[in-house]
């Protein structure tokens, strides 16, 4: 209908991505928002990983980056972000965690920061009474996935031939997965998938990605395809219509105002300049005039 919904009401207050801000409140009504806080606000700093130019170094750095993956399970870039979190969150000297995982320090420093204030805002919209509260059980991974498919469903794609998967937003657009991802060379292993990002370069990348299943998204790919964007635009329309309505009022009764003014104008020099009104007019200008005239052999004879 165009009007904005209790949903979007409590995103408009998160300093995230509408996508992000979704999957974060669909966790928190599941009372898990631990699994998503740290990836939220990991994606709305700066790219943590840090990739050197130099061939020796940049082996060196790409294994400790596989490694971080390998303790996310290896087959969730999303999932890697939180375990590069907690760990050096967690770790007595974050900074030096940092240099030796190749990790950008200054970039981890402000996710910290973000983390810390998107969990006050959650804290604050579940104290609400008409939060809602949803359960589910089933282990983790797939809860956070679930969460992610909440607000990720427009960057869902499927595969399609070799590696190179087709998204689902009606465009039907090629993406391949970025090198950089856990998942770069198990393209055939997955059916299903959502992304963070497109990256473009000699080809279109899909940056930060999880696998899916289909079954999590069916119910929320029609949406992409279903919205009417002249219907959403309508409370909008509604309105500057109204307000042209009253602007035209606002036109007409100020020109009924001066047409009322002149036609009373007109009235009067009408009855001015009519027959009746000259010779009236003519009467009492002879009266004027003979009075004068009196006047002045009266005071010629007082003189004399």
């Amino acid at each position: 209908s165009g009007h904005v919904t209790r949903l979007g009401l409590s995103m408009v207050e998160f300093p995230l991505p509408p996508h992000l801000t979704c999957a974060v409140i669909k966790a928190a009504s599941l009372d898990c928002e631990d699994l998503l806080l740290p990836i939220a606000a990991m994606l709305s700093v700066e790219n943590v990983f840090i990739r050197p130019v130099d061939p020796e170094y940049q082996k060196e750095a790409e294994q400790r980056h596989r490694e971080l993956a390998a303790k996310a399970g290896g087959f969730n870039d999303f999932a890697t972000l939180a375990v590069i979190f907690e760990q050096c969150k967690s770790s007595g000297a974050p900074a030096s965690w940092c240099q030796k995982h190749w990790i950008h320090w200054r970039c981890l420093f402000s996710a910290f920061r973000v983390e810390a204030q998107l969990r006050e805002l959650i804290r604050k919209l579940k104290q609400q009474s008409d939060f809602p509260r949803e359960t589910f059980e089933g282990p983790k991974h797939e809860v956070l996935r679930r969460c992610l498919c909440a607000g990720y469903f427009k960057n869902v794609a499927r595969r399609s031939v070799g590696r190179t998967f087709c998204t689902m937003d009606g465009r039907g657009s090629p993406v391949h997965i970025h090198p950089s991802s856990a998942l770069h060379e198990q393209e055939t292993k997955l059916e299903w998938i959502i992304f963070h990002e497109v990256l473009v370069t000699t080809k279109v990348y899909a940056r930060i990605v999880c696998p899916i299943r289909y079954e999590w998204v069916r119910d929320l790919l029609p949406k992409l395809h279903e919205f009417n964007a002249h219907d959403l635009s309508s409370v909008a329309r509604r309105e500057v219509r109204e307000d042209a309505r009253r602007r035209w009022t606002n036109k007409e009764n100020v020109k009924q105002l001066k047409d009322g003014i002149s036609k009373e104008i007109l009235k009067k020099m009408q009855r001015r300049n009519d027959d009746k009104s000259i010779s009236d007019a003519r009467a009492r200008f002879l009266e004027r005039k003979q009075q004068r005239t009196q006047d002045h052999s009266d005071t010629l004879k007082e003189t004399g």
